[in-house]
């Protein structure tokens, strides 16, 4: 799997905070809330300059501009807004502590799986700093079998960044263990600790050993809810945009949006790979990321995504 790196939001060259925080005053100054500005202002800039925006804001009218925001927005667009404001480590924490409450595999998957070492460890310390219990501790109460063990794996944030291409195939013939079953201890360690590079190496020898995917060798030997989350680990390691773009679809797809996961996923994507999820979306899909969310949204909602999709 080749690492692409193409975010939609990017820096915005020469930020103006006092300008900035004098366009967002504006915005919710008086009868009615001028959202576009609000959405252009807190868009069009990364996580680092928002927080950059929201000091000076604090210092420059002595008010607290998340505060500020709260009192004059509503609904999903909020959420949105909250979520863009809150650093992007600290967001994700929480995110994760609610997957863990309601046992939402796929959440955990997207978040630990997807991450190099240094922004799991972020991800650990803002977990850890927030509940009584680390998060590796959390992982252990709440998971259970290869899928903890997994999760606690990756929380460790041991992944390495080596790759040699022999290696490739002597793990995968550890995983393949001559067509007689799955060892765990192995699964367990490649899934946690390889190279994303040396992964892709192994899930294509693996193909060639025995005719058929990691994926499908999950399905035949896993069941119910394990055989579940595995799968979605070895399809994120797999080709990360297409499991965004999957994870996307679905919060989209059928009765009612489930806008959480809709709202974390553009959010948190927007700045490491937004750009190639969305194309992998209409590879998969045949129409684009855009074209859907106009369908299922509406209103400042509608336009903060659309927004967070192409910035310009």
């Amino acid at each position: 799997m080749a690492e692409h790196h193409n975010p939609t939001v990017k820096p915005r060259p020469n930020l103006n905070p006092s300008l900035e925080v004098e366009t967002l005053k504006k915005a919710m100054k008086g009868m009615g809330t001028d959202e576009a500005a609000i959405i252009k202002v807190l868009v069009g800039c990364t996580s680092n300059q928002r927080h950059i925006i929201h000091q000076q804001y604090d210092n420059t009218f002595s008010r607290d501009l998340i505060k500020d925001l709260k009192k004059e927005l509503r609904g999903n667009f909020e959420d949105v807004i909250l979520a863009l404001m809150r650093p992007r480590v600290e967001y994700l924490s929480r995110e994760l502590h609610q997957a863990l409450e309601h046992k939402k595999g796929l959440v955990l998957v997207e978040i630990l799986c997807t991450h190099d070492n240094a922004t799991l460890k972020a991800i650990k310390s803002s977990y850890n700093k927030e509940h009584d219990d680390g998060m590796e501790d959390d992982l252990r109460k709440k998971l259970s079998g290869v899928f903890e063990a997994v999760m606690v794996g990756m929380a460790a944030a041991l992944r390495s960044d080596y790759f040699n291409p022999d290696d490739s195939q002597i793990i995968a013939h550890k995983l393949y263990n001559g067509g007689n079953g799955l060892i765990t201890g192995e699964l367990v360690t490649a899934f946690s600790t390889l190279s994303f590079k040396q992964l892709h190496g192994v899930f294509v020898n693996y193909y060639q050993l025995a005719g058929r995917t990691l994926g499908e060798t999950i399905e035949h030997e896993y069941k119910a809810e394990e055989k579940n989350n595995l799968k979605h680990v070895f399809k994120c390691l797999q080709n990360r945009a297409a499991f965004f773009a999957e994870s996307l679809h679905n919060s989209l797809a059928g009765m009612g949006t489930k806008d959480q996961d809709l709202i974390r996923l553009i959010v948190s994507r927007s700045e490491v790979d937004l750009g190639d999820i969305k194309n992998e979306y209409l590879t998969l899909y045949s129409k684009t990321l855009e074209a859907d969310i106009k369908a299922d949204t509406s209103g400042d909602y509608k336009k903060v995504l659309l927004a967070l999709l192409d910035p310009n």
